[in-house]
């Protein structure tokens, strides 16, 4: 089903506080096979994150209780293993934004507005990155 392996449910967790966006994504990505899990402030995207334990987070910068980069951090601090795959969105054009982004391996940053596609696309390509290099061990 467009290229995902259904065998081993692929979870995504979106954490933003403007529900237009959640349903936006939501349904994408729902359409393109991927379980998704919601959470509409920072505390709420932690919570679901550590008990949903997502392989990509989708997360605003700018939000209630948590901001993305407290957000991440938290994320951070309960990785075992690999960390998983973070997309964060903003509205802002704030270069130390940019800067802290930039400097993390597994985050890419994205403006808003954005393309729900251009997210997808994203998602597929990490993906497919994970699959490859599991056939590769």
């Amino acid at each position: 089903m467009n290229g995902i392996d259904t065998k081993c449910a692929k979870k995504i967790l979106i954490v933003d506080d403007e529900p237009h966006i959640i349903r936006v994504l939501k349904l994408k990505l729902e359409n393109a096979g991927y379980e998704v899990v919601t959470a509409a402030n920072g505390n709420d995207g932690l919570e679901k994150f550590l008990k949903e334990k997502p392989s990509v987070v989708i997360s605003d910068i700018y939000m209630p209780h948590l901001n993305g980069e407290e957000l991440y951090n938290m994320m951070a601090s309960h990785w075992k293993n690999e960390p998983c795959f973070v997309i964060v969105m903003t509205s802002s054009v704030d270069q130390s934004l940019h800067g802290w982004a930039k400097e993390i391996a597994n985050i890419h940053f994205m403006e808003k507005p954005f393309s729900p596609s251009n997210i997808l696309k994203l998602i597929n390509e990490y993906f497919a990155k994970q699959l490859e290099s599991n056939a590769t061990l």
